[in-house]
């Protein structure tokens, strides 16, 4: 666990990225334009950026870089190589971003906290960027609990699609991949 103010951070036993949470307090919630953009290895890590090159995979974030945008320091934190994973280029900026940009609105319709959670499925057969111990998953998911409502998606890290889901459905598929993972 790697806590970076209203980010937390949640690795698996080889140190891959699993989960992360972000609280967001209303009140202090913007969105700005600014990114901080440089990536940083937290203590311990030992997988480097270099292997996303010509891979076809972004450095896909966790907690968004935009949805932290309202505190410059948890931004660059946002940046952390723990809280990302490989991310298909054309899912992370196609459908996956349109997800993420539905969940900014909601928290603006709501007009109130907002608790998120952003994690990675890794198939029990693993599949590697090039050259690297670098997984690949095959699933990202996000839960939106806002305004006493929950909101549960999955998304394809192959196909790029994403569909709703619920807490028990994502729980028995973290089961089925032996995840260790219970989200409640």
């Amino acid at each position: 666990i790697i806590n970076h103010g209203d980010m937390v951070l949640y690795l698996s036993n080889d140190t891959l990225p699993m989960v992360s949470k972000h609280l967001i307090k209303y009140s202090k919630f913007k969105l700005d334009s600014g990114r901080d953009n440089k990536w940083f290895k937290d203590k311990y890590k030992k997988i480097d950026k270099k292997f996303y090159k010509k891979s076809g995979y972004d450095l896909g974030h966790l907690t968004p870089s935009h949805i932290t945008s309202y505190n410059d320091t948890l931004n660059h934190k946002s940046f952390s190589l723990y809280n990302q994973a490989p991310q298909l280029a054309k899912f992370n900026e196609g459908s996956w971003k349109k997800l993420e940009a539905s969940v900014e609105d909601s928290i603006f319709k709501y007009k109130c906290d907002a608790k998120i959670i952003t994690g990675v499925i890794y198939d029990s057969v693993s599949k590697f960027l090039p050259e690297s111990k670098i997984k690949i998953p095959s699933h990202y998911f996000k839960i939106l609990y806002v305004a006493n409502k929950t909101y549960c998606w999955i998304g394809s890290n192959t196909t790029c699609e994403i569909k709703k889901t619920t807490l028990i459905e994502l729980n028995t598929i973290f089961k089925k991949n032996k995840m260790g993972l219970t989200i409640i």
